[in-house]
């Protein structure tokens, strides 16, 4: 069983991410295609523009009237904490939050252009004691979705949001702090004017910590959903380093600091994020939902809770129209979930059994394909994975499958003999259509449909071998010429090559070397 199973592992991998073909388009796979055909009756190739645009006027009308709000819990930072000595004390920072957009750039030897736009200045409180704040009394600012858009968004790459903190340190008088006094007033007397002069900047002791978040990637994707977030900051150096001289360093003495600690030792900012359709109204922004187990969807409808669908945003560029997606929504709640146990047994010799645990779900084994149901698993398992022999046997707590090895299992090429041959590049008429072999005829035949069985899936009786007949006629076979043994290709099928005459070419090259 190891070989087969490792086949097909490795076939599900590659029809991940090259399908040969879809699952919903089998009959036996109906139920997995929420597409019907009711409207083809009434369709008119006029609806579609009106469509488009009635969905461009919703998508527009709403993102007037949609917000970024941004609520500040508090900046803190253990290390720095107000003075004591000073009259004003001060207990707030001031916060400065820029739109950062990322343009597109249109030489490969230059960065990309960035904008920084200014959407507003708060106080926000210092290592607040947030128990006897009340949650109104927290700054609060929102940013219009008109900035997320502008007129040209085709130039612009990602945006993101830049957070800048302004510490104010204590003010000093002739470069000493309240409350100290100067022992070395001479040595100080003797410094140069021009060092006095760079030191004058920095006498207020001002610090400066920035941050940086995506909202939007460079493929217009959400980064950030409604929720609670805690930023760690950076203190920003007053000589920014070129980043061709930039050499390493080592910092904190080498000592190696978890990335948790971060938050617990460095500044960090706390604020809340939501989008909303007003600064008063609820979220309308996606919420991050937790990854639901492969059983989950046997549980009973009454015991889940309660999600909360919010309408997309203009977040979501490629959201679904909301029709279709409640429509699917709809139709799978109506759909009656099956709650059957699979127990599955490897026969090994027709005698030593091994049976497996339990599975809650139709998925199945080999591919993770979600069947939904056990007539689709079974039909599925006999024809993708006929390397295998399936049994069906019925079960009084739901179905037991018994499974062996396929010792007839044949695995030739059954396919165009003229693609075996071919580059790997056109197996399969992957990169556009290619001739067929003239001579190679199939069959189309409709026979009547019979009526979905579980006997079918039943052991057989012995003696009884299944019959079908072959769809295809004529050569299936590959030919090859007498003398160079390369393979006919279809093109030289209907030349006669009893003679196996040189072509052109090579009775004038030979020609040229005699």
């Amino acid at each position: 069983f190891l070989e087969p199973t490792q086949i097909y592992r490795f076939l599900r991998t590659r029809n991940l991410i090259a399908p040969i073909f879809l699952h919903r388009t089998l009959t036996y796979m109906s139920h997995r295609n929420s597409r019907t055909n009711i409207k083809r009756k009434t369709f008119k190739v006029d609806d579609m523009l009106s469509k488009v645009e009635k969905m461009k006027g919703e998508q527009e009308s709403h993102s007037l009237s949609a917000h970024l709000q941004l609520t500040f819990t508090g900046f803190f930072h253990k290390n720095d904490k107000p003075s004591q000595n000073s009259e004003n004390e001060q207990n707030s920072v001031t916060l400065e939050v820029l739109l950062v957009k990322v343009c597109h750039k249109k030489r490969k030897d230059v960065s990309c252009p960035i904008r920084q736009v200014p959407t507003g200045k708060k106080q926000v409180p210092l290592n607040p004691d947030l128990s006897q704040i009340k949650p109104g009394n927290f700054p609060s600012l929102a940013v219009s979705s008109n900035e997320f858009e502008p007129s040209n968004s085709h130039m612009v790459k990602s945006y993101s949001l830049l957070f800048r903190v302004t510490r104010p340190g204590r003010r000093e008088f002739n470069g000493l702090i309240n409350g100290e006094t100067n022992e070395n007033i001479d040595v100080n007397e003797e410094l140069p004017a021009r060092r006095k002069r760079n030191s004058s900047n920095r006498e207020d002791g001002e610090k400066t910590f920035v941050a940086q978040m995506t909202v939007f990637d460079k493929n217009r994707r959400l980064q950030l959903l409604d929720g609670e977030y805690e930023v760690a900051m950076q203190e920003m150096e007053e000589c920014p380093i070129s980043k061709k001289r930039a050499t390493w360093e080592t910092i904190l003495d080498g000592k190696r600091l978890p990335p948790f600690e971060t938050f617990s030792q460095g500044p960090t900012l706390q604020f809340t994020l939501r989008w909303t359709g007003d600064t008063n109204d609820k979220s309308t922004a996606p919420i991050a939902k937790p990854l639901a187990t492969r059983n989950s969807e046997s549980l009973p409808q009454e015991n889940k809770p309660n999600s909360v669908k919010p309408t997309q945003t203009i977040a979501v560029k490629e959201s679904l129209p909301t029709d279709l997606q409640t429509r699917k929504e709809r139709d799978v709640l109506n759909e009656p979930r099956q709650k059957l146990r699979i127990f599955y047994q490897f026969l090994y010799n027709n005698n030593t059994r091994q049976q497996t645990e339990a599975r809650d779900d139709l998925h199945c084994p080999w591919c993770t394909l979600n069947c939904r149901k056990l007539y689709s698993l079974l039909k599925h398992l006999k024809l993708c994975h006929s390397r295998f022999i399936f049994n069906y046997v019925y079960h009084p707590k739901g179905a037991r499958i018994d499974v062996s090895i396929n010792e007839c299992y044949d695995g030739s090429y059954a396919g165009n003999p003229q693609d075996i041959h071919r580059q790997p590049g056109f197996a399969f008429s992957r990169n556009g259509p290619v001739k067929r072999t003239p001579i190679t005829h199939i069959l189309v035949c409709r026979p009547k449909r019979t009526k979905a069985s579980m006997s079918e899936f039943l052991e057989s009786e012995d003696g009884e071998v299944e019959q079908q007949r072959t769809y295809s006629s004529g050569h299936n076979r590959l030919y090859f010429h007498s003398d160079t043994c390369l393979p006919l290709r279809p093109q030289e099928m209907e030349v006669d090559s009893e003679d196996e005459k040189d072509p052109e070419w090579l009775r004038e090259k030979t020609i040229t070397v005699i």
